[in-house]
């Protein structure tokens, strides 16, 4: 179900204008934090003094929706920490089912993100590509990161993990996330070495072969 919920974010990639897409990959691997939407625009994420990244999206909301802050962090067991390395990057998927928009952002694997979202339904993903690649359809993908059920940066839990590293069903939440009145939200992601998702294609070309999943009824 996970792996579907990928793909079918990664077929919309292929909705943006060719050389956006380009420019995004290309400040990607330069490591300047880019952000883009399906309609090409480009944005840059800020940080402040605490190491936070403000992951704008003032090109994407309405000036007439309410929204709320989502405050988001990456659990990295250390099976996933060894595919890190300067030639790999991470890149963070919104999707806002109402509107069937996407935006993209470049994260860092140890700094905390926020977003400034519109209400709706979302869901959330992060890939570990490869920074080296000519340009992003081409990534090889070494991880995703997946919504968790609760925090998981606590140490039993981080042990249960690394003693069962398949059993992924026990800490990941596939529903689509409410934003909604009331916040602001907290979003843990864990992230999965890729080998270790059944079925989950290891490469963007692998993903745009297949048929795009249909939406559900």
């Amino acid at each position: 179900m996970e792996s579907i919920a990928v793909g079918k974010c990664i077929h919309l990639l292929s909705r943006i204008e060719d050389k956006a897409l380009d420019r995004f990959w290309q400040d990607t691997s330069a490591g300047k934090y880019p952000i883009i939407d399906l309609e090409g625009n480009m944005g840059y994420s800020l940080s402040d003094q605490d190491g936070l990244l403000f992951v704008r999206n003032d090109f994407t909301a309405s000036t007439y929706e309410d929204c709320e802050f989502v405050f988001g962090n990456l659990f990295l067991p250390d099976t996933v920490q060894e595919l890190l390395s300067r030639d790999k990057v991470l890149i963070l998927m919104v999707y806002r089912k109402t509107t069937r928009n996407l935006l993209l952002s470049e994260l860092e694997a140890d700094a905390r993100y926020m977003l400034d979202l519109p209400h709706g339904l979302y869901s959330f993903f992060v890939l570990v590509l490869d920074a080296g690649a000519k340009d992003l359809l081409d990534s090889r993908i070494y991880a995703v990161g997946l919504p968790c059920k609760e925090n998981l940066n606590r140490p039993e839990l981080e042990k249960f993990y690394l003693e069962h590293p398949a059993d992924i069903r026990e800490f990941v939440d596939s529903a689509p996330i409410d934003i909604k009145r009331g916040g602001p939200f907290y979003l843990n992601l864990i992230m999965i070495d890729a080998e270790k998702i059944p079925d989950c294609p290891m490469l963007f070309s692998e993903f745009l072969q297949e048929d795009e999943p249909s939406p559900p009824l």
